[in-house]
């Protein structure tokens, strides 16, 4: 409806929206940076913060830029998770 009325293109804050239409903030770059300089050096990352402060929506965007045949994205996203959760989940990639 208001989508419409102001000419948008897509729902803003909805998960269908395209990564590369997102907001390009000095802290999602610098984030974005972290996740790279991980993922070259095939090293493990976590990214924490508080609810709402972007962290799938920072997933979905540094996933899109990976190239697929080189990295493979496992995430875990339970709140409770427990270590022996984690490694079960871990072992379960590729399947």
């Amino acid at each position: 409806m208001f989508e419409t009325f102001y000419g948008m293109q897509y729902t803003p804050f909805s998960r269908d929206l395209p990564t590369e239409k997102l907001y390009d903030s000095p802290p999602m770059q610098e984030t974005l940076g972290r996740l790279k300089y991980a993922a070259e050096r095939q090293l493990f990352a976590v990214l924490t913060g508080d609810c709402g402060t972007g962290k799938t929506t920072t997933i979905r965007r540094f996933v899109d830029r990976l190239d697929r045949g080189k990295f493979h994205v496992l995430y875990l996203f339970d709140s409770k998770l427990t270590p022996r959760h984690f490694y079960k989940g871990m072992g379960t990639v590729g399947l």
